[in-house]
């Protein structure tokens, strides 16, 4: 296209359209710089449209994850049983649940017990926190010694020497109950994850801490038995109903969850790539749709 037929085209425009501008003699001169200037332009506003629809696209995909069985806008502790019984028949759902918290980055607390109970992980840490646990949960398949098989032989953790071999049901359920209420929050949910079976001296303290649990409209107790003995799953069923007992299936998780669902996830790569691209863009713009600068006669012939 000629220079005067750009301008003629500029001329049609609406005069409420056009900036104040100066007559300028040489504007042929500027011809070259003109045609850069709109052809730059032209591909980078072709390139923030595009960039923001894959913006808005990628968001709209982002789907909150939850567990089918905690309910929404609630935050879970999860109380793990590391009494010695639950070594060769509770391991790999520990490290399956603790796996599934992992992948889904969803918000938890952590809470061990045996005789006595420890927190690892306040309530609303991150779900991924979790990742480092799984080595100790994961089956090494070296085997030998005492241990049945391959399949059954876990590294030694941390924790092997502090806790004894007795458990006390209660003192996992209390500290999971007091970290909740120490951290004023409103909505939560405790997961228990245990064979259930606790000495007999416990029994009164456990009974106690079910039925202030039960009556508390702030916590929702939860219960994943590691194949429970029969006599220890139905005290548990004296104070609890039927819904409150989540099977393995009951872990899986949910991709979508209607509501207000809290979302902390690693940070969505492709959000970030665009507004990356967009910011280098607008850069680029800066760059080579700048001011024309005129350099003086002198300097010219210099």
């Amino acid at each position: 296209m000629s220079t005067e037929r750009l301008l003629a085209r500029l001329r049609r425009v609406p005069t409420a359209l056009r900036r104040p501008a100066i007559p300028l003699a040489d504007v042929v001169a500027l011809r070259g710089p003109l045609m850069r200037t709109t052809a730059i332009r032209l591909g980078l506003l072709s390139a923030l449209l595009l960039l923001a629809v894959i913006a808005l696209w990628r968001a709209a995909t982002l789907e909150a994850r939850t567990f089918t069985f905690i309910p929404r806008d609630r935050s879970a502790v999860l109380v793990i049983d590391q009494s010695k019984s639950v070594y060769l028949v509770g391991y790999r759902a520990i490290g399956e649940i603790f796996r599934r918290f992992a992948n889904t980055d969803a918000p938890v607390g952590l809470v061990m017990f045996s005789d006595i109970a420890y927190e690892l992980l306040p309530p609303g840490s991150h779900g991924s926190e979790l990742r480092p646990l799984l080595q100790y949960y994961t089956p090494t398949g070296g085997g030998g010694g005492n241990q049945l098989d391959a399949d059954t032989h876990f590294p030694a953790n941390p924790w092997d020497n502090t806790f004894s071999g007795g458990t006390k049901v209660s003192s996992g359920l209390e500290m999971a109950r007091q970290v909740l209420e120490r951290d004023h929050v409103k909505h939560g949910t405790i997961l228990l994850v245990s064979d259930l079976d606790t000495v007999d001296t416990d029994l009164p303290s456990l009974a106690r801490s079910l039925a202030t649990l039960t009556r508390d409209p702030r916590i929702d107790l939860k219960v994943f038995g590691l194949q429970p003995s029969p006599q220890p799953l139905a005290f548990f069923r004296r104070f609890l109903p039927e819904s409150a007992f989540v099977s393995p299936f009951g872990v899986e998780t949910s991709p979508r969850v209607e509501g207000k669902q809290r979302l902390e996830a690693a940070s969505p790569v492709w959000l970030l790539v665009p507004a990356v691209l967009l910011l280098v863009l607008l850069g680029a713009n800066e760059l080579f749709c700048s001011r024309v600068e005129l350099r003086r006669p002198q300097e010219a012939s210099a």
